[in-house]
């Protein structure tokens, strides 16, 4: 996605090569020497899934997270949310070729309007997708909104060193939002009424978990 969430720049041939991309070998790569490597972040989301639940991927691409999520699920489904078609096809593809495509579902939305149920949704994922949005805080209310009361998000971003403002300055138009540094993406989640926050530094990444609140009993 680009900075306005109804575009992207993962079109025609850009978007096939970027769905490859996205769950080489080269990425993971990236990821560790980054900081924080996809098994990293998903026994974060492990721990907060259970079987039978209902998982968000915002900015889902190929099938990083995606993919892995619904291996862990028996029943359940994960609702991976993008605006690229050729990253949510390569996804289908990926889900039938692993024998999970009965808990995959594809959704063409932007991420901050995904036209989902309020409180239909067990657990918000994402994945380097904050610093591409414009509107940050509103991704994040559709989040929460689509969240049950108690619901988690489990999110992995850039976090602002000098390398990582260096290619963000290479890659990215201002239209972009600048990567985080601990306060920020801590600060970003309280605004947005999430509780429980914790943001949690690896190198050049960071990880951020919250909690959408409970009712509180009278």
């Amino acid at each position: 996605m680009t900075a306005r969430d109804g575009t992207t720049e993962w079109t025609g041939r850009r978007g096939r090569l970027g769905a490859l991309l996205m769950v080489s070998p080269i990425r993971r790569l990236e990821e560790s020497l980054l900081g924080c490597s996809g098994m990293k972040l998903l026994r974060h989301v492990f721990s907060s899934l259970r079987d039978g639940a209902t998982v968000l991927d915002a900015g889902c691409g190929s099938g990083y997270l995606s993919l892995p999520i619904a291996a862990k699920l028996s029943f359940g489904k994960v609702i991976g949310v993008d605006l690229s078609d050729e990253m949510l096809a390569a996804l289908g593809r990926r889900a039938r070729a692993k024998a999970v495509d009965d808990r995959v579902q594809t959704l063409k939305a932007p991420v901050s309007s995904t036209g989902l149920e309020e409180g239909s949704v067990d657990l918000v994922v994402s994945n380097n997708l904050l610093h591409e949005l414009q509107d940050t805080a509103a991704a994040l209310a559709e989040w929460k909104r689509v969240l049950k009361p108690g619901g988690r998000m489990v999110l992995s971003d850039f976090r602002s060193t000098r390398l990582v403002r260096f290619i963000m300055s290479r890659e990215h138009g201002e239209e972009a939002s600048n990567p985080m540094d601990v306060e920020d993406m801590a600060s970003l989640l309280e605004q947005a009424g999430l509780e429980k926050v914790e943001v949690i530094p690896c190198r050049h990444k960071l990880l951020a978990l919250a909690e959408k609140p409970s009712p509180r009993a009278l």
